[in-house]
């Protein structure tokens, strides 16, 4: 199961550094099978986003287990990526699979 060490390392972190209301990360909760990562835009007046990040690698219906976790976004959950436990690792990679997901259309 996935364990993100240093979660504390990524509060605060910018994001979409380049858009006139810049987001930052506010939170990283972890449970049992998730975590919630409750992403804020500086402008007070535009919502949040919660991130969920699944802790179990990615099953089909044989019940293969994929390489990779999924990300997506709870208030449109169409908003997925696929992402590795190195890109997860690697914290300006992680910062920017975050910014993929805010950036996604529907």
């Amino acid at each position: 199961m996935l364990t993100i060490e240093n979660k504390e390392k990524l509060k605060g972190e910018t994001l979409l550094k380049n858009t006139t209301d810049g987001y930052y990360v506010e939170d990283v909760c972890e449970y049992e099978d998730h975590y919630l990562i409750n992403i804020r835009s500086k402008d007070k007046t535009i919502a949040g986003d919660i991130l969920i990040l699944l802790r179990n690698k990615v099953k089909n219906e044989n019940n293969f287990t994929y390489n990779y976790y999924t990300l997506y976004n709870s208030n449109e959950p169409q908003r997925r990526l696929n992402i590795t436990k190195q890109m997860i690792r690697f914290k300006p990679m992680f910062l920017f699979q975050l910014e993929q997901i805010l950036q996604m259309n529907n």
